[in-house]
């Protein structure tokens, strides 16, 4: 059997992630490595919050960055994420938090509805 066939309750494991090439972004990091990060999914998610069974949001950001990088052509794990300049880590959470996922336009706050009708009546 080929690895990249091999699916665990749905999830693929092993080889490629199912629809890596997808939405994926190459950044390059301040130390110089290039990091690609792919669109992140539900499951990722699931996986990032049993690896760090504390709930601690941070931990879980830091293992979700894991979930969905690779650097410099090699996968990467938690503790990679925890040895990573500052630097590095910074920017790939910008990428992961901020910009890896789509966000809905902002609505405009009820308080400053209210202003824009009262200024025209």
């Amino acid at each position: 059997m080929i690895t990249d066939d091999t699916t665990v309750n749905g999830v693929r494991i092993g080889g490629a992630e199912a629809g890596s090439d997808q939405g994926a972004r190459t950044i390059e990091l301040p130390s110089g490595a290039r990091a690609e990060v792919r669109k992140g999914y539900g499951r990722d998610l699931m996986r990032a919050q049993r690896a760090t069974a504390g709930g601690d949001a941070n931990a879980v950001v830091f293992a979700l960055i894991a979930e969905v990088t690779r650097v410099d052509g090699r996968k990467i794990v938690y503790e990679d994420v925890l040895e990573m300049d500052l630097a590095d880590v910074m920017a790939l959470q910008a990428e992961v938090i901020d910009e890896n996922f789509d966000r809905p336009p902002q609505r405009a706050s009820q308080a400053s509805s209210n202003q824009d009708s009262q200024s025209r009546s």
